[in-house]
């Protein structure tokens, strides 16, 4: 179980959460989390509702970073097994309705999204062009980074070479400075395992906290208006960052707040999970609470 620790340096306190662990038949600590003179972190919102009707309801620039995996219209769907009785199955609106309703899901992105700030659209090479002409109308397009994945999809076996590669299209509003330097635009990250799997397309948490890290700070309100099975707002949420997660299906809010409970709240002891004043309104018109929506 982790602890919080207090160091006084110069007079200020600052935090960390630690974890007591053996290596080589000895007991020592892991830092796990660096806190800094702060040792806050934020309870996140999670809205169950379509990404277009939900995002009229957040304030302008009320937002520092976006990270969205949207459909990407190609009537995807697997019939992997984690048990003998579960499939992962199609995701929703995974089909040309997701290029009708995006033009106005980026536009609204745009209006929440503060000046300077970033937004990460994950896609696939043979829609990232089509992604990248409705995002153009109003972001400035810097790069498209490519997840580098630990292994490759199934496809055409014997016709079409193995992907392993997946586009990340980076995107700014005004001048957005990347934290500690420029990263080169291939990032190597392993995927989640079949068996880990909560969701087909789920991200994994060490590629979504180096975003994050490169593109926001502590305190900071980081979006994911197609949350799936929560990834962003989990990495968010131990990041000491305020978490948004927007999505539809009612199994997915479930896997999320499960999530919640397992990789956060339990998992971090005596930190002061803090409901501010900006989580609680920064949806007006829903009526799922921090409380009633996100169990601690």
């Amino acid at each position: 179980m982790a602890s919080l620790r207090k160091e006084t340096k110069k007079g200020k306190d600052y935090y960390s959460i630690i974890k007591r662990i053996k290596v080589k038949g000895k007991w020592g600590y892991k830092t796990l989390l660096k806190l800094g003179n702060s040792p806050t972190l934020f309870k996140p919102t999670i809205i169950k509702g379509f990404t277009e009707a939900e995002l009229k309801n957040i304030p302008d620039d009320s937002v520092d970073l976006i990270i969205i995996d949207p459909p990407y219209g190609i009537n995807y769907h697997t019939d992997f097994r984690k048990e003998e009785s579960e499939t992962i199955g199609a995701i929703s609106l995974d089909n040309e309705k997701i290029f009708e309703t995006f033009p106005d899901v980026v536009r609204e992105c745009y209006r929440i999204l503060k000046n300077d700030s970033a937004i990460y659209i994950f896609s696939r090479w043979d829609v990232t062009g089509r992604f990248i002409a409705i995002l153009s109308k109003y972001f400035d397009i810097k790069n498209r980074l490519n997840w580098v994945k630990n292994n490759w999809s199934m496809g055409d076996l014997y016709g079409s070479y193995a992907m392993q590669c997946e586009d990340v299209i980076f995107a700014v509003k005004g001048r957005h400075i990347l934290n500690d330097g420029r990263g080169t635009d291939f990032l190597k990250f392993d995927r989640v395992s079949n068996q880990s799997l909560s969701h087909s397309h789920e991200k994994p948490i060490e590629l979504l906290n180096y975003i994050i890290k490169k593109s926001s700070k502590r305190g900071d309100t980081i979006l994911d208006c197609y949350a799936g099975s929560g990834s962003t707002v989990i990495s968010a949420t131990n990041l000491g960052r305020k978490g948004i997660g927007i999505e539809l299906n009612k199994k997915y809010i479930d896997v999320i707040n499960a999530r919640l409970e397992k990789e956060c709240y339990t998992k971090i002891k005596g930190i002061d999970w803090k409901e501010t004043q900006e989580s609680q309104h920064i949806v007006q018109s829903t009526q799922q609470t921090l409380q009633g929506e996100t169990k601690l």
